[in-house]
């Protein structure tokens, strides 16, 4: 319990060092400023094991050359997992965004449906990715970064058909880019929360995917 306040405390410290970075620079966005902070925190938990372990093994130096070499694997698997959860929640806020102003916004039924379908289902992934990240004291973006701010303020500036058809085509290339990034991360994971969040999951991104196609092959 010491040490995971200790660990906690140190994170703190990490996020208010890297917003205040973020903050000064105005370059960094809300998901560079979450990766910076994560990998830090991975870098310091790992210094911290790698001290333990030599302290441990200092009797048995090929016990410890193994242990560290296990160690520099847990730590890349750690940053990968950090990236994947930091990238999918980012994506789940704009997607958010972008059909709460298709549910208000779109012409046709079937796309403000759609819409309103996708505001629940990425608020209910986003708030598993927060039980996830919180529970590895990782950091998560509050807010879009400035690529798909562009996207929506573009999206807002249509009206009609052109609105929908910008919107549709916006959630299938999103969609189709998560499927891709919630396989790799099921494949290449190792075992633990985020790939298991990753697999179960895939089947509901492949099914906005699949309902979101259909909406468009009909407004074409």
């Amino acid at each position: 319990m010491k040490t995971n306040h200790i660990r906690y405390i140190a994170l703190l410290s990490i996020v208010f060092f890297a917003l205040s970075v973020g903050c000064h620079s105005g370059q960094k966005d809300s998901s560079s400023i979450a990766d910076s902070a994560n990998k830090a925190q991975i870098k310091s938990t790992d210094s911290a094991d790698k001290a333990q372990i030599k302290a441990t093994d200092s009797a048995n130096k090929a016990q410890a050359s193994s242990s560290d070499s296990s160690l520099k694997a847990s730590k890349s698997l750690k940053e990968d997992a950090s990236k994947f959860l930091v990238k999918s929640y980012e994506s789940g806020i704009y997607e958010i965004q972008l059909s709460e102003l298709a549910a208000t916004n779109a012409l046709d039924p079937d796309v403000k449906n759609l819409a309103v379908s996708l505001v629940a289902g990425h608020k209910a992934i986003d708030s598993k990715i927060s039980a996830i990240a919180a529970s590895a004291n990782f950091l998560l973006p509050s807010a879009i970064n400035a690529d798909h701010q562009k996207s929506l303020q573009d999206l807002g500036k249509l009206t009609g058909a052109d609105f929908d058809k910008k919107y549709i085509n916006t959630i299938v290339s999103g969609h189709e880019n998560a499927v891709s990034d919630y396989k790799d991360a099921y494949k290449n994971l190792s075992p633990g929360d985020t790939k298991t969040f990753a697999g179960e999951t895939l089947p509901t991104i492949e099914d906005h995917l699949a309902m979101a196609k259909k909406v468009k092959d009909r407004i074409k």
